[in-house]
């Protein structure tokens, strides 16, 4: 996330990896870390700064980004802040687009004293400021769901959720589960969305589902009744999906009228307020709860660090999207506080704000091991830090886990939406069986 909630103009088209390389290196190769970084060690409050579209067709990511956020944040500077200092937000709006995130980056890098850490980092973006962000030596903590991270060599990159081809995969296994032989993907031409269908064709070839339609839609289009139309004749049993809201709308509105709204699968990025409200409405409550499920990364429920994340969700509800509480569930959300905990963690350990002194020590506050202090919070974790004590942190979304890449996956997990934007577990998928499809 992909609360991969997604990720980009649909104008500005694919751009590859070696050419966002290219790009970087035209622009920023003049930039060093010790040039990027200002100033960590001085006096003052510190800056966190989530890079994130806040605007364009992917503006759900900034909200999932802050209902993050802001509460890891409010948490940290309750208790004390970190290593006696306060923390502030900067967000930085990429629009979800690579080209327009290039100068941001830029801005943001050159301009921001005690710059400590970078959050969100979008999919759309993500591969234009990670080589620059990296390259200066500032710390992400990312929900960005591209592939080519899954073996990321980015030591200052770190993913707290699996890519979207695991949740593309895990809607494979689900739709197995249920028995479906026969499913057609619709899905927007967004970054974001085009993330999950490389996992669900891949995965196909190990469930020995039937793909007999591949829809594409361009986003925002007054209608789209030729795609509809082609998707009635494949009769397939289940959609896979992801699209924007306003596309969401038009698409099944007009499946609706041809008599044709079949079970549907979609994405994590579907887990918002404004996408749901809309669909439910298009498509009746009764009937949207009926066919739609969404597959979104397994958290543990009713921890100790879920009540910690939604009491400090309550503290900032009127800085995050309305209305607040759609976040305390969002895999995306969790993510993005989690993500600004364990910084704050590894910066106490580490005894620095200095991003590439504490990013060593993230690993070390977050796996486990024996005669380790399990800590639910980050006043505990401080607590636990200054009497000596060895920590794991388990957050909000589960117990954090990075592999040697710095990826943290996890279990996905089968949701229905309630008529009060709630989600509903309703089945699991182990992350051993999702690997398993290669």
């Amino acid at each position: 996330m992909r609360l991969r909630p997604h990720r980009r103009s649909p104008s500005a088209g694919i751009i590859s990896l070696v050419g966002v390389a290219a790009l970087c290196v035209a622009v920023f190769g003049s930039f060093t870390a010790a040039s990027a970084v200002r100033s960590t060690n001085a006096k003052g409050p510190l800056n966190e700064a989530i890079v994130i579209a806040y605007t364009g067709p992917v503006s759900f990511e900034g909200l999932a980004a802050d209902g993050g956020v802001y509460p890891g944040v409010s948490e940290i500077n309750a208790a004390g802040g970190i290593n006696g200092h306060k923390v502030n937000i900067v967000p930085v709006d990429t629009k979800g687009d690579p080209a327009d995130a290039v100068p941001l980056v830029d801005k943001l890098i050159a301009t921001t004293s005690n710059l400590i850490g970078a959050s969100g980092i979008g999919t759309a973006s993500a591969p234009t400021e990670v080589p620059i962000l990296n390259s200066a030596g500032v710390t992400m903590m990312t929900f960005a769901g591209e592939t080519a991270f899954n073996r990321s060599h980015y030591k200052y990159l770190w993913r707290l959720l699996p890519p979207d081809d695991a949740n593309g995969k895990a809607m494979d296994l689900y739709a197995k589960s249920k028995g479906y032989k026969r499913v057609a993907t619709v899905f927007g031409t967004t970054t974001g969305a085009q993330g999950d269908l490389p996992g669900v064709l891949s995965g196909l070839k190990g469930t020995g589902e039937k793909l007999v339609a591949k829809i594409t839609l361009t986003p925002n289009q007054p209608s789209y009744r030729a795609e509809v139309e082609k998707l009635i004749a494949a009769n397939p049993q289940v959609i896979f999906t992801e699209q924007n809201a306003t596309t969401a709308v038009t698409f099944f509105s007009e499946l609706k009228s041809l008599g044709h709204l079949i079970q549907a699968i979609g994405t994590n990025a579907l887990v918002t307020s404004s996408w749901e409200n809309a669909v439910r409405k298009a498509m009746g409550r009764s009937t949207f709860k009926r066919v739609l499920t969404v597959l979104s990364t397994s958290a543990p429920h009713k921890t100790p660090a879920n009540a910690a994340y939604a009491r400090a969700l309550a503290t900032v509800k009127s800085k995050v999207g309305s209305p607040w509480t759609q976040w305390e569930g969002n895999s995306h959300s969790q993510a993005a506080y989690d993500g600004v905990i364990v910084q704050a963690l590894a910066m106490t350990a580490a005894h620095s704000v200095t991003p590439k002194v504490y990013n060593t020590h993230i690993m070390a506050v977050t796996e486990p091991g024996a005669g380790k202090t399990v800590v639910y919070t980050y006043a505990a974790g401080v607590r636990a830090l200054k009497a000596g004590k060895k920590i794991q942190y388990y957050g909000a979304g589960g117990p954090i886990v990075f592999d040697k890449y710095h990826n943290s996956f996890g279990n996905q997990e089968a949701m229905k939406i309630s008529t009060h934007d709630n989600t509903i577990p309703i089945a699991t998928i182990p992350e051993k069986e999702i690997q398993a499809l290669g």
